[in-house]
């Protein structure tokens, strides 16, 4: 491609800002504050071409001039970003793409993880789902006993009495159930201290079986919107509520063999209240029973939620605290220095 050149930036120019806002409405996609790359294509005029998008391991905003779309410019721009990422010592990357143009990235070690009918989320390099797989396949108890095998998917930021009772109530009702704790580091705690107080917190749940979740769900690669949830965009919500659950449903419900999900009730998060719609939406015609159970009322009558237990530590308030949070909880919180 010798009529273009390739480069990556770490921040744009008004004028490129511009270019770019321009190429990406007219691919129906919008632009998102925060890239930690951006490589641009320039044609030998210097017009921008093509470009795409690095949010950490994320490439994301790939667009191309409508007249150059058949001229292989978004392998151009996406493998510059490869290269950057490579050099930093990341091999594995995500890809947004829409469907129709998924196939493309065959050649660079792009494969497909899960679709909608709006978008695909592909993947390359190592560690990746085949690994994660075996990891789950591993955690599997293949004697549950029973019918129901569940599945609650938490972020515990932090653990509190209501997750407690969530997990009652799965155990309750399944002969085996799995909690799979989102592994992003995006929260108030590290995935490493969430998952510890979720140990801590339910060892006499001898019917539980707790995982991790690697990039593979609720994550910046599956629902970057969940990290963002004054974010008004629905319709983009709404796309990566049902990409993730696609993945639910490609990796794993025929994993660990699950069959119903559970899930709290969320009045005051528009985000997860719409990802509870989704599931219903999505799981329950693929044969996955959704559970909604109602929130726990805290001793002071409002619903026991992790933001109202990081509320009260923010005001130090302890009366509070221990109304949202399991003893084993604020001992851990305690013992750390976290609160």
């Amino acid at each position: 491609m010798f009529d273009f050149n390739t480069r990556v930036v770490p921040y744009l120019t008004p004028l490129e800002h511009e270019d770019i806002v321009r190429l990406l409405e007219r691919d129906g996609l919008s632009f998102d504050e925060g890239a930690d790359a951006i490589a641009l294509v320039d044609d030998i005029d210097g017009n921008i071409a093509a470009t795409a998008s690095l949010f950490g391991s994320v490439i994301r905003m790939v667009a191309v001039d409508p007249a150059r779309q058949e001229s292989g410019l978004s392998a151009m721009a996406i493998s510059s970003l490869m290269e950057a990422s490579r050099m930093n010592g990341s091999s594995r990357l995500f890809l947004f793409t829409k469907p129709e143009t998924a196939p493309r990235f065959a050649s660079l070690g792009f494969r497909n993880i899960a679709e909608t009918s709006a978008v695909s989320l592909l993947e390359t390099g190592a560690p990746g789902i085949t690994d994660y797989r075996e990891y789950l396949a591993e955690r599997r108890v293949h004697d549950a006993g029973g019918p129901k095998i569940g599945c609650i998917v938490v972020n515990c930021n932090p653990f509190t009495l209501g997750h407690r009772y969530l997990m009652e109530r799965a155990s309750e009702a399944c002969s085996r159930f799995y909690v799979i704790v989102v592994e992003e580091n995006m929260s108030r705690f590290s995935f490493e201290d969430r998952y510890e107080m979720v140990r801590l917190g339910t060892g006499d749940i001898r019917n539980m079986t707790l995982l991790r979740s690697g990039p593979y769900a609720v994550s910046s690669a599956t629902f970057p919107t969940y990290f963002l949830k004054d974010r008004g965009e629905k319709s983009a919500a709404l796309q990566q509520t049902r990409l993730d659950l696609a993945l639910f449903l490609r990796l794993y419900v025929p994993a660990l063999g699950i069959n119903v999900r559970f899930v709290g009730t969320e009045p005051m998060s528009p985000v997860t209240n719409m990802y509870n719609d989704a599931m219903r939406e999505v799981l329950v015609p693929s044969g996955v029973e959704v559970v909604e159970v109602e929130r726990m009322p805290s001793e002071f009558g409002d619903p026991v939620s992790a933001s109202a237990a990081r509320a009260a530590m923010d005001s130090g308030d302890i009366s509070r605290m221990s109304s949202y949070l399991p003893a084993a909880t604020l001992d851990y919180l305690k013992e750390r220095r976290l609160i």
